[in-house]
């Protein structure tokens, strides 16, 4: 098969990059690889954090002068322009590689060109498809294009798909090593949101436990009436990290001014959930307007929020689901089974009627956590980037 070694290679720089999660948003994800003539691998680098350096000045500083007449493998194409760090085609030029080879085309219009800069300096560039490149690369292409944070979805469930007993009680339906990797997560991505209902029935506060924060998560309640007890966990860890509730403008506006000040001196900040048309209602989150939350998403985004870990309930990913906002879904499922007509399902939103209209995802990667099964899914969304089904992508980070 034709650039079945660059294939190969461009397979390990996508492992390499997601070592830089939860540090290198929202810049890229970005792992490079540098070979020898022989072809041995002579060096290898990933951007860690926002404002270091990038992946393949990263490479090249540890081959030192060995980087000439290499070939260098990167999961995305090149920058070539001045941001916090110099631009990497130059880095590449200078080092004196022969060949460069990526998978992705930069989509940001400011840093793209990097793979012209080379070729025009002499250095022959070859675009090779890598599903393992494409899935890592896809949060940030994603971020670029639509201009919002990229959205997870994670819901432990039942057997047969219950999220909680018809009394409300869900701890635990997932084991321990399920549960921490969650963790994990919230101690790598840029805000958690959660709906009023599971702040009501789980008081949680949303941080990381046991565990160094690659950064602090921003904590994101979706609360349309302000229904929020004061003396929420969440609220009172805000020291700890930034709370924002999203509420209804009505329900901002009808605050005496003691309740302002008690938000305020409490840290919190009061985010209007603010909907661009009328003529859509979910038949969820307590008469939620549609396309509310794509709205605040793109405030999100606007505030420099790359990565958010949703985690419920029902309403919430109802919601979610109808406005097409989920791009990754992590679905725990427990060797348990509450038979339960009434028991918590996973969402209610307005929903489809028919299931040729159902949201498509493709399945990314499955493994065992404790006794759970976790699978990870990934929206799929007419013929762009993610990875195909069945093929080799980069696992998660357990």
């Amino acid at each position: 098969m034709k650039f079945a070694a660059e294939s190969r290679w461009l397979a390990a720089a996508a492992k390499l990059a997601l070592r830089g999660h939860g540090g290198a948003e929202p810049n890229p994800m970005v792992g490079c690889i540098l070979v020898g003539a022989d072809g041995a691998m002579v060096s290898w680098g990933y951007h860690a954090r926002c404002g270091q350096a990038h992946a393949e000045a990263m490479a090249i500083a540890r081959a030192g002068s060995r980087s000439k007449d290499c070939t260098a493998f990167v999961t995305l194409e090149p920058c070539a322009h001045h941001g916090r760090t110099p631009p990497c085609a130059e880095a590449l030029i200078r080092a004196g590689v022969t060949r460069v080879v990526y998978a992705v085309s930069d989509p940001n219009p400011e840093a793209s060109g990097g793979a012209t800069a080379l070729r025009n300096s002499g250095i022959a560039v070859d675009r090779v498809p890598c599903d393992a490149c494409e899935a890592v690369s896809m949060p940030f292409v994603h971020r670029v294009r639509e201009s919002r944070p990229w959205v997870i979805a994670k819901w432990a469930q039942t057997l047969d798909g219950r999220t909680a007993t018809r009394s409300g009680d869900s701890k635990w339906i997932s084991g321990p090593r399920s549960r921490a990797m969650v963790h994990r997560e919230r101690a790598r991505v840029d805000a958690i949101m959660v709906g009023i209902g599971t702040v009501f029935a789980d008081d949680p506060h949303l941080l990381p436990r046991r565990m160094t924060c690659r950064r602090i998560p921003r904590r994101v309640i979706i609360d349309p009436s302000l229904a929020t007890p004061i003396d929420a966990q969440v609220v009172r860890t805000a020291p700890q990290g930034p709370v924002e509730i999203a509420c209804s403008v009505e329900a901002i506006a009808s605050l005496t001014t003691h309740a302002r000040d008690g938000w305020e001196r409490a840290g919190i900040r009061l985010t209007p959930l603010a909907p661009p048309r009328v003529d859509a209602v979910h038949g969820s989150m307590r008469g939620l307007v549609g396309g509310t939350l794509a709205h605040l998403m793109r405030d999100l985004g606007a505030r420099g929020v790359s990565t958010i870990l949703v985690e419920g309930g029902a309403g919430l990913l109802g919601a979610l689901f109808d406005e097409d906002l989920v791009d990754d879904a992590w679905c725990f499922v427990a060797p348990l089974a509450a038979a339960d007509a009434a028991g918590v399902p996973v969402a209610t939103g307005h929903g489809r009627i028919l299931m040729g209209d159902s949201l498509r995802f493709r399945l990314m990667d499955t493994r065992r956590r404790g006794l759970d099964a976790m699978l990870w899914w990934r929206r799929q969304r007419g013929s762009g980037t993610g990875g195909a089904s069945g093929a080799s992508v980069p696992a998660r980070s357990s």
